[in-house]
């Protein structure tokens, strides 16, 4: 298996984007990827996240109307256990006191490890040379595993080891990014400091959640609380033939996961001191093992392209899904970027990687959403609306906490995008029980607040005043993918209950609704309006927007990218002008079939989309593959993988865009691969590709192990028999299965 690996970037920038690429998580914990040492500099920030682990902040508005959000929500940066000094002849070894004589970075995929090797030359002559493991663990999901290995081939002496558990010191970014939270003020406060234990127990400041930390070394060193640091520290001697080897175990427990959390970092602590770090890994390789036999992408010809897909799985994989408590932020456990809210990103952009690899995780993001129903009914509420459930804009403990309605909590589409979610989770595990016992819930709980919102008008019923994906374009009538999504939502719904009607009672009976009501669904579906221009032959993104100027890319300067930083909203909004991919999204996650309408559409808003979301080039990949542009698509599929690498969107110091993440999936299994989820059977159309000379891949469907490889032909394998559509051919797959692939 290939590895990442990155040599002798020691800018600020690239220092700042790479903690992000090599970052740390397991789906609980996730660290950024800072030197152990430090950077002895200003934008020194060490940074750990805990999945769901939040604190409030008041939101403040000139003009504070009915049903606006109240409070903020943001991810905390935990105590920082991440620190270890090296002080030689009382200068600690860093970028700033040392020369850097080289410096290679690898991220091991295999073993789901990170490693550095860094070479100092001091300013008196002596080199050093340090070797950094680090890594999340699998095995104890609380655990940060950080392992160092200090040496010279021309200095004899002592070094003095230094190592931390402190409050993180908090950079302020200069640049006015409203992607980024820059409030001052702790988010902790200390609550209990136990020398005894070394270990440091604090609370939110306003949302009251608790947090329990400890670190734990391979060698005894003399520990001792200053303030509220627990400091151990030890001289080593260095020469030839001696090398430190330290390895630092950090250890979060919170009562958001465990109510006895104390207690549960206590067992830990006493756990961890007898393993060592060499079983950890061999822990680590077998979880890995077992996850790349089903993840694992071979992309033939192009070593390139299948590291970094592989490493966009990886990291997808490592941002949430282990539990309903939490989902998966926009930036994951990577940064602060987005304050670490949950999104539609995770049901349109992340759970389909999930729904087709790993059902359990799939099911786990979906149950998120079911048990904060309770909130999204609230918010129903709060908008206005006697029935159902709005899910929030962006949250992350359920609640709304979208200040900006036009282009947050008037996306009503988030209703629809769930239920979708569900939908497709179900075609491909057949999980009735889940179904019946939750997934039908949500769908008709989602449907009834969209139900209320709908109103009939000539002959259709209208969405008014609401916000698709684009969010250059907001507070509209009649946007397209709304309604598309909610007749695709409302049709699925009549057809299900009936199929199901004795199952399913108990749920109605439970939420107070008649049977008709599937019936008005239906109705409302059949006359849902679709606005669609015949001079143009394409359907237009919402009632309006046709009509406005259409806005010239061409004339607007690179520096004035990302739009949203540069252009007053009113600017934009009065503009024929894209963020993201909004209608052809859609027509994606459909399947639209109409070739002629599919073809105009496209080359109508492909020209001014600006691409300035990480959401939007999968999609317009994905659709050049079904139009046969294979050069274009290839183009936008390239640019996917390296959206964080390359650090196109220049914020990836910020967080990986983790919806990028699941698009690169997105653009290989549903653009070159041509896979669709349907409801009795998946489809296929592979295409052969000048750049590469084949691929292969496994998914689960129906309880089946499938292996699908493509070459010169196309080969299927199959664990138990299965039904799949092949260029539009339906066919029965027993064991191996094999045909021509389409020129």
């Amino acid at each position: 298996m290939d590895k990442l690996i990155r040599n002798n970037r020691l800018t600020q920038t690239e220092l700042l984007v790479d903690e992000t690429i090599f970052s740390s998580a397991n789906g609980y914990l996730g660290v950024r990827g800072s030197f152990t040492e430090g950077y002895g500099t200003n934008y020194e920030y060490n940074q750990t996240y805990l999945n769901g682990f939040y604190n409030h902040y008041d939101y403040f508005y000139e003009e504070n109307l009915t049903g606006f959000p109240q409070k903020g929500q943001k991810n905390v940066n935990l105590l920082d256990g991440t620190k270890i000094e090296f002080i030689v002849d009382g200068t600690p070894l860093n970028i700033t006191n040392c020369e850097v004589l080289s410096l290679e970075r690898t991220y091991d995929l295999e073993l789901g490890i990170t490693i550095r090797n860094i070479h100092y030359r001091m300013k008196s002559g002596p080199e050093f040379v340090l070797k950094e493991t680090r890594f999340a663990s699998r095995d104890y999901p609380e655990l940060i595993v950080i392992n160092v290995e200090l040496s010279s081939h021309n200095f004899e002496g002592s070094v003095l080891v230094k190592s931390f558990l402190q409050e993180s010191k908090k950079w302020i970014f200069e640049k006015n990014d409203p992607r980024i939270n820059n409030t001052n003020g702790s988010n902790l406060k200390f609550m209990e400091i136990s020398p005894d234990d070394f270990m440091l127990i604090t609370q939110t400041t306003k949302s009251n959640l608790s947090l329990a930390s400890t670190i734990v070394h391979s060698e005894e060193l003399n520990c001792k609380v200053e303030q509220s640091t627990i400091i151990a520290e030890k001289e080593f001697l260095v020469h030839n033939n001696k090398v430190i080897n330290l390895t630092k175990y950090i250890l979060h427990t919170s009562d958001l996961y465990d109510k006895n959390f104390v207690d549960r970092l206590k067992k830990l602590r006493a756990e961890i001191t007898g393993i060592s770090i060499t079983e950890l890994i061999e822990k680590q390789k077998v979880y890995y093992q077992k996850f790349w036999d089903i993840a694992y992408i071979k992309v033939h010809g192009d070593n390139n392209i299948e590291a970094l897909l592989n490493y966009n799985i990886f990291q997808l994989n490592s941002s949430g899904g282990e539990n309903y408590i939490h989902n998966i932020s926009a930036k994951g456990l990577s940064g602060e970027g987005y304050e670490g809210h949950y999104f539609w990103d995770t049901e349109i952009y992340m759970i389909p990687f999930f729904t087709l690899t790993n059902q359990e995780k799939a099911k786990n993001l979906l149950m998120y959403r079911y048990h904060t129903m309770k909130q999204a009914k609230q918010e129903a509420i709060n908008l206005g609306y006697t029935k159902g459930v709005k899910f929030p804009w962006r949250t992350i403990n359920g609640d709304e906490a979208s200040p900006y309605y036009p282009a947050g909590s008037a996306q009503f589409h988030i209703n629809s995008d769930i239920a979708y979610a569900i939908i497709k989770y179900f075609e491909v595990s057949n999980d009735l029980d889940f179904m019946i016992k939750y997934g039908f819930e949500m769908m008709i709980e989602t449907a009834l607040f969209l139900k209320e919102a709908v109103n009939y008008n000539d002959g259709f019923y209208h969405l008014n005043g609401v916000t698709g994906p684009d969010e250059y374009t907001t507070v509209v009538d009649d946007n397209y993918y709304t309604n598309q999504m909610l007749q695709y939502h409302f049709t699925y719904l009549s057809k299900f209950y009936p199929k199901y009607q004795n199952e399913l009672n108990g749920v109605l009976k439970k939420l107070g609704i008649e049977e008709s009501v599937i019936r008005d669904l239906k109705d409302i579906a059949d006359q849902i309006y679709l606005p669609f221009s015949k001079e143009l032959n394409i359907y237009a993104q919402d009632a309006s927007f046709l009509k406005k100027k259409r806005l010239d890319l061409t004339q607007i300067p690179e520096d004035k990218y990302p739009l949203l930083l540069n252009f007053h909203p009113l600017y934009l909004y009065k503009h024929q002008v894209l963020k993201q991919a909004d209608t052809m999204l859609s027509m994606m996650l459909l399947d639209y079939s109409d070739m002629d309408i599919l073809q105009d559409s496209f080359n109508y808003y492909e020209p001014i989309t600006t691409h300035d979301s990480s959401l939007s080039k999968c999609i317009y990949s994905i659709m050049a593959f079904k139009l046969n542009n294979t050069e274009l698509a290839y183009n936008y599929f390239t640019k996917v993988l390296q959206t964080d690498y390359l650090n196109t969107h220049k914020n990836t110091e910020h967080g990986l865009h983790v919806a990028n993440l699941g698009g690169s999936y997105l653009g290989f299994v549903f653009g070159i691969v041509g896979l669709r989820i349907h409801s009795e059977c998946l489809s296929i159309y592979p295409i052969k590709l000048k750049e590469i000379s084949g691929y292969e891949f496994n998914i689960v469907y129906q309880g089946s192990k499938v292996h699908i490889q493509v070459d010169d032909v196309i080969t299927i394998s199959s664990s138990k028999r299965i039904k799949m559509n092949i260029y539009g051919n339906e066919v029965d797959i027993i064991d191996t299965y094999q045909t021509a692939l389409s020129k």
